[in-house]
């Protein structure tokens, strides 16, 4: 491992973000959450977006005729409009299709505040 002659000044910023994170419930898990999917979005567009895609692809999921509908309602419908209405207002939302077998997946979106460390641009100062 190298190390820098200099000491390393890095800065903290505190920025919004969007968590966005899937969950998945099952009988194989005794209805424990799943993680699927968790991540941390610049804006609610981008969190809505991600939304959009994973359910016009959730058929894969093993969905029954009637939950594919609502999905794709929601994803091209309007559904995401009030969605995403509640994120600009910094209201969390969600949306939760079952599956086969008692299983169920939920997609939950929040505002937050995270911390952001990245190395100082300016010069190291002379001891």
């Amino acid at each position: 491992m190298r190390t820098s002659p200099h000491p390393t000044s890095v800065e903290a910023r505190v920025q919004r973000g969007f968590r966005f994170e899937v969950l998945r419930y099952g009988p194989a898990t005794n209805f424990v959450p799943e993680p699927v999917d968790l991540r941390v979005l610049p804006g609610p567009g981008e969190a809505i977006r991600v939304i959009r895609v994973q359910l016009r692809a959730s058929h894969v999921l093993g969905l029954t005729p009637r939950e594919a509908e609502r999905a794709l309602y929601w994803a091209d419908q309007g559904g995401w409009v009030q969605a995403l209405g509640a994120l600009h207002r910094g209201e969390p939302c969600g949306f939760t299709l079952l599956l086969r077998k008692g299983r169920h997946i939920e997609w939950h979106v929040r505002p937050l505040l995270h911390l952001t460390l990245t190395p100082s641009t300016s010069p190291p100062r002379a001891h």
